[in-house]
């Protein structure tokens, strides 16, 4: 995991988030999309230390930014890592919606395995990204492998 003083120095002051899902059963060749955004008049940038995307098999990573949300999807709550403060974040993180894509801005792989060596992998992507109001990000992550798999994703970031 990340160790940075100055991210820790941001969760001692209230202002660290995470935010994290997984998908289980996602079926051979399907795609799951988790959409990350710091809305307009939101009053402060979004620091992102990191993104880790783990699966237990071998997956295709796209990141898009500047997406449309078209049909909004299920919402997650972002944690604070304080657990003294009660500062709540101002981004908003959603998966399962229709998204119309913007631009492809990175691609990637989450290595797999096969027979025993299936033991899936980590990817990191996008770190010390930062993200003013009224910008966005999507990760869409693709079972490339045979066989549906369980997916996690997971963001770091400090606000202000």
């Amino acid at each position: 995991m990340i160790i940075n003083p100055r991210f820790f120095y941001k969760v001692y002051e209230g202002k660290g988030f995470t935010v994290s899902r997984r998908f289980t059963g996602v079926a051979s060749k399907a795609s799951v999309d988790f959409y990350f955004e710091n809305p307009s008049g939101s009053e402060v940038d979004v620091f992102m230390i990191a993104m880790e995307i783990t699966a237990l098999a071998s997956c295709h990573i796209d990141i898009y930014r500047n997406n449309t949300v078209t049909a909004t999807g299920t919402s997650v709550t972002p944690v604070n890592l304080n657990f003294s403060s009660a500062k709540a974040s101002v981004v908003q993180a959603e998966y399962g919606g229709t998204y119309t894509l913007g631009n492809l801005v990175k691609q990637t792989i989450c290595p797999g395995g096969s027979k025993k060596e299936a033991i899936g992998g980590l990817a990191s992507v996008g770190e010390n990204v930062v993200i003013p109001p009224g910008n966005n990000f999507l990760v869409r992550i693709t079972n490339i492998s045979d066989a549906a798999t369980d997916i996690s994703v997971e963001i770091l970031w400090w606000e202000e």
